[in-house]
């Protein structure tokens, strides 16, 4: 029985002066989103994947197949970068036509397929223009519809949001996604924006330093981060240290020798989001008190952004910097923010250890 999945074998590459290890697997129909600082290697990853560089060891699978020493023509793997490479002196109709022709297709199968996928990317009006004549969104659209045309069973995208205003980059990845998802072509998209990879993935790739943080749901990803780097990486946050519990702890009376016995180890750092805290400008802040947590009072605002639907606060309370989301811009100088314990991770030696 077909396994249907892409496998990444104990794959060892390198990217420029990092050297790349992974050993993963990824189901066949998702859509996954490689995220990470510059030289982490995800784009020599698409290079080894798609052929156009040779693994240092390891293997490639896709579907029972390996791929791992044949050529870039002779596997099922299609790269779009951001350039998208169409061929300038054909028209937009004969760039997707390329690779049915190449294969050598019928040609009244190829006029078909052509025809589909011009309505599929809402460019048949501009289907007898040259590349030289397209904008960026057009552009890509033409890159992606040549690109399934060639029947991949791996979709490899690079980066191909980065010259695009946010209306177009919008409307063109909720089409992708819609045609990912139609079609069940497994895809991995390399960005640096987070929203992107956000809105797009199934699964979140994190990488750092050639190496794997953490390969989850991005909901999975956001919230329970398995790494320090993975926690910071993908969005705000606070990561601070577990001596701060004996200043902050606020608990019941009746709860509180198990709350502290509990609580996280020296040494160890808590985690929360800043969507976790409660934020007031006032002295006191009305918290629960029925609920263990912790209480940064009087905190001294350093900076306060505005994001368009919301602010993040940064603020000093003694020497820990925390950050918090709020709806409003603070009236005051400072604030009292607090968190519930049940809402703090803990990570030691960079990994998570509590749920």
């Amino acid at each position: 029985m077909t396994e249907n999945t892409i496998k990444l074998n104990n794959l060892c590459f390198s990217d420029k002066t990092t050297s790349c290890e992974l050993d993963l697997s990824i189901p066949s129909g998702s859509f996954v989103c490689a995220i990470g600082p510059d030289g982490c290697g995800k784009k020599a990853l698409l290079k080894v994947l798609s052929g156009f560089e040779e693994p240092l060891s390891g293997s490639i699978e896709i579907n029972g197949n390996n791929i791992t020493s044949l050529s870039p023509d002779q596997r099922k793997v299609t790269l779009v970068s951001k350039s998208t490479a169409l061929f300038p002196k054909l028209t937009v109709e004969q760039n997707i036509a390329y690779p049915l022709k190449s294969k050598k297709e019928d040609p009244q199968s190829i006029k078909a397929e052509v025809s589909a996928l011009l309505v599929l990317f809402d460019i048949a009006q501009i289907k007898d223009k040259k590349p030289c004549d397209l904008d960026r969104a057009q552009s890509m659209k033409v890159a992606l519809a040549r690109a399934l045309a060639s029947k991949p069973e791996l979709l490899l995208l690079d980066e191909i949001f980065s010259d695009l205003d946010n209306r177009e980059k919008s409307l063109l990845r909720n089409r992708i996604k819609d045609i990912q998802k139609a079609k069940g072509i497994t895809t991995i998209l390399v960005t640096n924006d987070l929203d992107t990879a956000f809105s797009l993935s199934d699964t979140l790739m994190v990488l750092n330093n050639g190496h794997l943080e953490q390969l989850d749901s991005p909901d999975e990803v956001y919230w329970r981060p398995a790494t320090e780097f993975s926690a910071s990486f993908t969005g705000e946050c606070n990561l601070i240290p577990y001596e701060v519990i004996l200043k902050t702890l606020r608990v019941p009376e009746t709860e509180k020798s198990k709350v502290i016995y509990q609580c996280f180890g020296p040494g160890h750092k808590l985690f929360f989001r800043p969507e976790d805290m409660v934020v007031n400008d006032i002295p006191s802040l009305p918290f629960p008190e029925f609920y263990p947590h912790l209480r940064f009072e009087n905190a001294k605002i350093l900076r306060t952004e505005y994001l368009g639907k919301e602010y993040l606060v940064t603020a000093q309370f003694d020497e820990i910097v925390i950050k918090a989301y709020t709806a409003y811009k603070p009236a005051s100088d400072y604030i009292t923010a607090g968190v519930r314990m049940s809402k703090i991770l803990e990570f030691n030696n960079n990994r998570l250890t509590r749920h």
